[in-house]
């Protein structure tokens, strides 16, 4: 009787080993399972991101575009007036262009987000996941609150070229602005000094726009090493 005792309890610890190794086989396949659908995402996430970030590399281009043209156009009107030359027809769009004072940038960050509720943690590589944060968080947004400074709208100076200027909105085109005194405007000061300072401000758009460039690329560069890492 004690030997068939002591048979029973070693094939029921048997039994219980058995079980216990079959759960933990179990959860180490449904771990696995879980990591691999994990990877996929942090794959697509990763896509995702080096997309948004070449938009916004874009975006930052066609901004320094715009502002050096605008640019241009204030140099044009600056040397007319300064000098004094006679008024042509091909000043009013530089007179319209050289008012202008930045453009709202709308960035691309639909692949940030979602990184964000998919959970900070799903891309491994954590000085790279600290670098995509830096970016959106920090480098970026500190640098669109700083820009928001600059060349803002100035309600005195729309009311003296309300005063001084006839506006003309073509269809499909840039306006035109046509001075009512063309020759009064070689001594206003008050014109001039907005014109220059607005161009000045201009230039420290296109430094920052500049930066975050390099900044992106630099960036950009990173994400891409790592989608090359995991599908080689």
């Amino acid at each position: 009787m004690e030997n068939k005792s002591g048979k029973y309890l070693k094939y029921a610890i048997g039994e219980i080993v058995l079980v216990v190794i079959g759960i933990l086989i179990a959860l180490q396949i449904n771990n696995w399972n879980e990591w691999r659908k994990d990877r996929v995402k942090e794959h697509f996430i990763l896509k995702d991101l080096a997309k948004n970030i070449q938009i916004n590399i874009q975006t930052f281009q066609d901004d320094i575009d715009k502002l050096q043209l605008w640019n241009r156009s204030s140099d044009i009107i600056i040397r007319a007036l300064e000098n004094k030359q006679e008024f042509s027809d091909t000043l009013k769009q530089h007179f319209h262009l050289a008012r202008v004072t930045k453009q709202d940038l709308f960035l691309s960050n639909i692949g940030y987000q979602a990184y964000k509720n998919q959970g900070l943690d799903i891309i491994l590589n954590k000085p790279l996941s600290e670098e995509i944060i830096k970016l959106y968080e920090v480098t970026i947004s500190s640098a669109l609150s700083t820009n928001s400074l600059v060349n803002g709208d100035y309600p005195e100076l729309d009311n003296h070229i309300v005063q001084n200027f006839d506006l003309m909105i073509l269809k499909g085109k840039e306006g035109e602005l046509t001075p009512k005194d063309y020759k009064s405007l070689f001594n206003d000061q008050f014109y001039m000094s907005w014109i220059k300072a607005y161009m000045q401000g201009r230039i420290g758009l296109i430094e920052t726009d500049k930066k975050l460039i390099k900044e992106c690329e630099r960036v950009l560069d990173l994400v891409n090493k790592e989608l090359n890492l995991k599908t080689s």
